[in-house]
């Protein structure tokens, strides 16, 4: 019988290998080959993912030699399959155009009561083990987990949503094509806002848009680090980098026209820009930066009380700023005065564009 079974998934007739499968049932139903055979014959009829949970069941119960080494092969063969089929459709991912420009992939957070489920399927995909998996999965916010060519990068995403797993791409060239007007100070608010930004250092020009067209915000604290000098161990002198202060950043998104409007409380010319609130005018200008700020914050929310606001900007750029070379092809569009360049600059305008384009896209 189960010679006869062989023969049959072998010539392809699997309605006679089921029918003597349940005849083979029905006669000997403790015979140890029905639950491999099952397996066999819905591999050999294409239905990989029952056959490869059959096998993976039945292998650590098998004690029959013979039959653990063809369930052994059985997974080996659905494993090679599995290989050559995701080998077939990257080559034809990377084939399409524009494949080759660069771009990232970007996790989304996952709830921890998830991640051992997600932790096994991303391990997989990624092909690590599910403990570094584990630990690579984001639980509070984005986290910039890999560069290089788009083909592949939206090849993996459609796997990773394929099982569940949140996670988007972007591209470099979308990045740096946003359009960024870093204010110096809002001149009006009626009929519409009117800014005076600086297109280069030196510059100003104005820039007026409505609130209708302001449909989501971005708001983070970039550090601004510092040189000490310390007395280290037997008095010798130790210099260090500290971060001192924090800039307060506020980005604006017109999403139809591809426009950042950017605030930053250190580039803010308070004097110069108009008040928003009787207190900040009874105070003739005596306002302190922090209260000064807060108001433009509170109208700011008054008029556009109801649309998103990303504010997970810390957690994503401890990841992003691993990122350097990355980094280095990005435009900022952030004029603090500092030392040295820092990453953490360049990490700001990417998780600001990265959440303009992911809820534009």
């Amino acid at each position: 019988m189960v010679e006869s079974i062989i023969n049959a998934i072998n010539s392809e007739n699997y309605e006679e290998a089921s029918q003597l499968l349940q005849q083979l049932q029905q006669d000997d139903p403790h015979n140890i080959w029905i639950p491999f055979y099952q397996a066999r014959l819905a591999e050999a009829q294409g239905n990989v993912t029952f056959a490869n949970e059959r096998y993976r069941e039945l292998l650590p119960n098998a004690v029959n030699p013979k039959l653990m080494r063809q369930i052994r092969q059985g997974i080996e063969r659905i494993n090679q399959q599995e290989i050559k089929e995701r080998q077939t459709a990257l080559d034809e991912a990377m084939a399409e155009t524009g494949s080759q420009e660069m771009g990232m992939l970007v996790l989304e957070a996952i709830p921890n009561e998830s991640k051992k489920t997600a932790a096994q399927k991303f391990g997989e995909i990624m092909e690590i083990d599910p403990y570094t998996a584990r630990l690579q999965l984001p639980s509070r916010s984005w986290r910039l987990y890999r560069t290089g060519a788009i083909g592949k990068l939206n090849f993996q995403a459609e796997q990773l949503k394929q099982a569940d797993i949140p996670c988007f791409t972007a591209l470099l060239g979308k990045v740096n094509s946003l359009k960024v007007y870093n204010v110096l100070y809002i001149e009006s608010v009626a009929p519409k806002v009117t800014i005076v930004y600086e297109p280069k250092k030196g510059q100003r020009d104005i820039f007026t848009f409505e609130w209708s067209e302001v449909e989501q915000r971005v708001e983070g604290l970039l550090p601004i680090f510092e040189e000490c000098v310390d007395i280290g161990l037997r008095g010798q002198l130790k210099r260090t980098t500290e971060t001192l202060d924090y800039a307060k950043m506020c980005d604006l998104h017109l999403l139809r026209t591809n426009i950042i409007i950017r605030l930053c409380d250190q580039q803010y010319r308070f004097l110069e820009g108009m008040s928003f609130s009787d207190k900040q005018k009874a105070r003739d200008g005596q306002a302190t930066m922090k209260e000064s700020w807060q108001h433009i914050m509170a109208f700011i929310s008054e008029k556009n009380p109801h649309i998103p606001t990303w504010s997970e900007f810390t957690p994503f750029g401890e990841s992003a700023i691993d990122f350097k070379e990355l980094l280095k092809l990005i435009n900022p569009h952030i004029n603090l005065l500092r030392r040295e360049e820092t990453p953490w600059d360049g990490a700001f305008h990417l998780y600001s564009s990265l959440a303009f384009l992911k809820t534009f896209s």
